[in-house]
């Protein structure tokens, strides 16, 4: 298996998550796009406007501290599996029925479960809600919602 660091890059206010994986050596190996498409102010803006990061080096230095208020970026592909969401959502009910709904997910969407679910908890803790299955979370695409901006 190819040794590669991995980016995983969700815009804020815009569709978007992107995939940047580099080399060892920092240079560039892929950059996917896992859910929609670059739209053309996007493809302006990484391309023409000189904004694309090429090099880890410029994700480092210039991507992730100074694009905190457009993205939000995790550094590594965490174990896409589905005992690991099982364990990060924390509540053991319907587990057949979730992990039915899991294997028809996207890649795009899985990935969207993960970072959806802290901002879920945090929501629920503020509204004192009950957490629903996981089945329900994926089925009724939970992951989708902006839990950050939720009342």
């Amino acid at each position: 298996m190819e040794q590669v660091t991995t980016y995983t890059v969700k815009a804020r206010n815009a569709p978007g998550l992107w995939v940047f994986k580099y080399h060892l050596n920092g240079a560039l190996s892929r950059f996917e796009v896992l859910d929609g498409n670059l739209t053309q102010k996007q493809i302006n803006w990484f391309f023409y406007d000189g904004n694309f990061p090429a090099t880890e080096s410029a994700m480092k230095t210039v991507w992730i501290p100074k694009g905190k208020a457009n993205f939000e970026i995790t550094t590594a592909l965490p174990e896409l599996t589905f005992e690991t969401l099982w364990n990060l959502y924390d509540n053991k009910v319907k587990r057949v029925e979730a992990e039915k709904a899991f294997k028809k997910l996207k890649p795009a969407d899985v990935i969207k479960c993960f970072l959806a679910i802290p901002g879920y908890n945090r929501y629920l803790a503020r509204k004192n809600t009950a957490k629903a299955h996981l089945s329900t979370f994926i089925n009724q695409q939970y992951y989708a919602d902006d839990w950050q901006k939720a009342a």
